[in-house]
């Protein structure tokens, strides 16, 4: 009777935790939802504002690494891991800042005509482009160049362990020292 509860309490307690698992993964569902709704739910003059504010930060960002590219060409020598990295990221940029102006423009149109899908749609896509944003700007941030590869005047010390014997290494003596068995060397025919 006792295995009988036991494995009844085992069993409730795996059920309830499941649920309280449950539970938490709703809620934080519910939360990215929310996140996601409340943007969605800007009017047209919210978006639009929202969207110039995206473009003006973007721009900005812009400038930014183009003005570290620009100084990591004027280093002396210039620094080519870094201008590479940093040409990338900036190529990047430029690219996703027309796309935004364009996707602007296009969210103009769509509030004039009052589109809401298509409003929604073009705020969408230029909040996941601040976001882009966002990362190229952090990975512009990390762009190392030279510099980190570069340790300076090295100079190298020896040092002999006192306890190594003196002896030439190469003049190892007779291998067949007494009282060891004779091994006839690998190409003899009594093998």
């Amino acid at each position: 009777m006792t295995k009988k509860r036991a494995g009844l309490a085992v069993l409730a307690i795996v059920i309830a935790g499941s649920g309280y698992a449950l539970a938490q993964t709703d809620a934080a569902e519910g939360e990215a939802e929310v996140g996601v709704r409340q943007r969605a739910s800007l009017s047209g003059p919210e978006q639009l504002a929202e969207a110039r504010r995206i473009e003006e930060r973007a721009t900005a960002i812009t400038r930014r690494v183009a003005g570290m590219l620009e100084e990591a060409r004027r280093s002396t020598p210039p620094d080519v891991l870094r201008i590479t990295c940093l040409t990338d990221k900036l190529t990047q940029m430029q690219a996703h800042l027309q796309t935004l102006a364009e996707r602007g423009r296009s969210l103009e149109r769509a509030v004039q005509q009052g589109d809401h899908d298509l409003r929604d749609h073009e705020f969408t896509i230029i909040s996941v482009l601040g976001s882009k944003f966002n990362v190229l700007e952090q990975e512009a941030n990390q762009c190392l160049g030279q510099d980190i590869f570069e340790t300076g005047a090295t100079s190298v010390s020896t040092s002999i362990d006192p306890e190594v014997p003196e002896e030439d290494p190469e003049n190892i003596g007779d291998p067949t020292a007494p009282g060891s068995p004779f091994v006839p060397p690998p190409g003899s025919p009594t093998v």
